[in-house]
């Protein structure tokens, strides 16, 4: 039986487009694929308090983050901010027994309660007890500058000062201790439904004493920045970002390079203003700094320390002069690198090499007894430091 030429002429056709379709395939689909995007870095700035923050993410598109950090910052604020009245914390340090706490309050209640037992004291938000005696906080200034106003020999009065918030530090310290402060309430679920329920979270703060005060401001700057890491990366599903809020630093991802994102701080070992570098990676994707050179008070001929030492109830006076700590989770960062400038070079070196549990790394600025500019860099540091270099100069 003959086949027919129609059929014929089709299956030599269906041949033809085939065998086109399989060599012109990509070339076809090049006209129809969309171009992506390149990836740009977009930059998002503010104030917190007295602090400044900004936000860089790179991404293909400009993604609206600013009300959500606005909201973060007012939640925050509106827990522990010393200058709102109407806060938890000031109504905290202004009562006599107990007041509510929300969950701001709470967790940074618990962090500093950890690192306060890790560092044997050396952390303690109460603390703001006698430092706001040295003119520290927001009433602190108007509390020092009004003593002895009226005293013409300002040598004199100046000295008078320094007797009177030295005499009433001493008087206070009876007046502080975290342990003085205890924590009740739910703070305990049996199952997420609970831990979601608002009506289960009715915890309370309470003071053995009506003197003691609390101010978290030491580490605040560090729970922002992971509040915010957590909304940018789990709510606004931003992958390469950096924050950054009063010093404190967190990152993910990398720059649209493929780099890392990186940070400098002030580098006071040299007389010409000059920066340290350091890379953010994903094992340490945090940074917070302390240091004394910028947060100090001048009173007369005397420069009192912007840290306190819980344990001797005074201004820090030691060898330490900046702290840079690298770790996972920039609250504790920010906490840690406080309670080291309260222990000083050599109680801080014991404990960085001592306690593997904790996963951070340390970075110091001290000065020796001739007064010289040395650093340390904890083991692993060291490690990062050099890679670092080696990875720079191969580019």
């Amino acid at each position: 039986m003959k086949k027919h030429p129609l059929v014929i002429l089709f299956a030599g056709l269906f041949v033809v487009v085939f065998v086109a379709w399989f060599f012109f395939f990509d070339f076809f689909l090049g006209f129809l694929k969309v171009p992506v995007p390149p990836s740009t870095i977009y930059e998002v700035k503010g104030k917190y308090n007295e602090n400044e923050y900004y936000v860089k993410y790179s991404d293909t598109i400009k993604v609206d983050i600013q009300k959500g950090i606005d909201s973060i910052i007012a939640e925050v604020n509106a827990s522990i901010s010393l200058k709102d009245s109407n806060s938890i914390i000031s109504k905290f340090n202004k009562g006599d027994s107990c007041v509510f706490v929300d969950g701001v309050f709470l967790d940074l209640f618990l962090i500093s309660d950890e690192v306060y037992e890790c560092t044997d004291s050396a952390f303690d938000p109460t603390v703001y007890t006698i430092a706001k005696l040295w003119g520290f906080g927001p009433d602190g200034s108007e509390q020092i500058d009004g003593l002895y106003r009226n005293m013409e020999d300002r040598d004199l009065r100046d000295s008078l000062v320094l007797d009177y918030v030295d005499a009433a530090s001493a008087e206070m310290e009876s007046h502080m201790g975290y342990s003085k402060v205890r924590i009740g309430g739910d703070l305990l679920y049996n199952t997420m439904e609970e831990m979601n329920d608002k009506n289960m979270q009715d915890n309370f703060a309470c003071k053995e004493d009506p003197a003691l005060q609390m101010d978290f401001s030491a580490l605040a700057n560090g729970y922002i920045v992971d509040k915010i890491y957590d909304y940018l990366l789990y709510k606004k599903k931003i992958s390469n970002f950096l924050v950054y809020v009063g010093g404190e630093v967190i990152a993910a991802g990398t720059r649209p390079d493929g780099s890392s994102w990186s940070v400098e701080v002030d580098n006071p070992t040299k007389e010409k203003a000059t920066k340290l570098g350091f890379k953010l990676n994903a094992e340490f994707p945090a940074m917070a700094v302390c240091e004394n050179y910028s947060t100090s008070k001048r009173v007369g001929k005397e420069v009192i320390s912007g840290t306190f030492d819980p344990r001797k109830h005074l201004p820090v006076e030691n060898e330490m002069v900046a702290v840079v700590i690298l770790g996972q989770e920039c609250v504790k960062a920010d906490a840690y690198a406080t309670a080291f400038m309260v222990m000083g070079i050599t109680e801080s070196i014991d404990f960085v090499e001592t306690n593997p549990f904790e996963s951070f790394e340390a970075f110091f600025i001290y000065k020796n007894e001739k007064g010289e500019f040395k650093t340390y860099a904890s083991p692993g540091l060291t490690e990062i430091l050099a890679n670092d270099s080696k990875s720079s100069a191969k580019k």
